[in-house]
């Protein structure tokens, strides 16, 4: 969590530790990253109400990448995955046209796009 540290006054990251007796966990407490200052659940909800952020402001909205592009990936794929013919089970997949066991990369010459169903995700 991001606020001010009551302690050191400046604006930095608390990391929560639980807080044990012998093997039993009996609460948290908040860290401060820079003073180690100590505050219990009850005082960092205070102080994060009080001003500190939610979220760090690492980012901003200039970071947002461009959008990338293979080329050809939007080129028509004429392989067998995307055959009419194409039938894959749990054992093989094969050509119904053929008759011959392939692989979801294979093509041929009678490639059929296949239509598509609502059913294939």
């Amino acid at each position: 969590m991001e606020m001010t540290c009551p302690s050191c006054a400046k604006p930095t990251f608390f990391i929560k530790e639980a807080v044990y007796d012998g093997f039993t966990k009996t609460g948290e407490i908040q860290k401060c990253t820079v003073c180690g200052h100590e505050i219990d659940s009850a005082e960092a909800t205070a102080a994060s109400d009080s001003g500190g952020s939610k979220k760090p402001a690492i980012f901003s909205d200039d970071d947002v990448p461009e959008v990338f592009r293979i080329d050809g990936q939007d080129d028509d794929m004429k392989t067998c995955r995307h055959c009419e013919h194409y039938v894959a089970n749990p054992f093989t997949q094969r050509c119904a046209h053929h008759n011959i066991e392939v692989q979801a990369t294979d093509s041929c010459g009678d490639f059929e796009r296949a239509k598509p169903s609502e059913d294939i995700l």
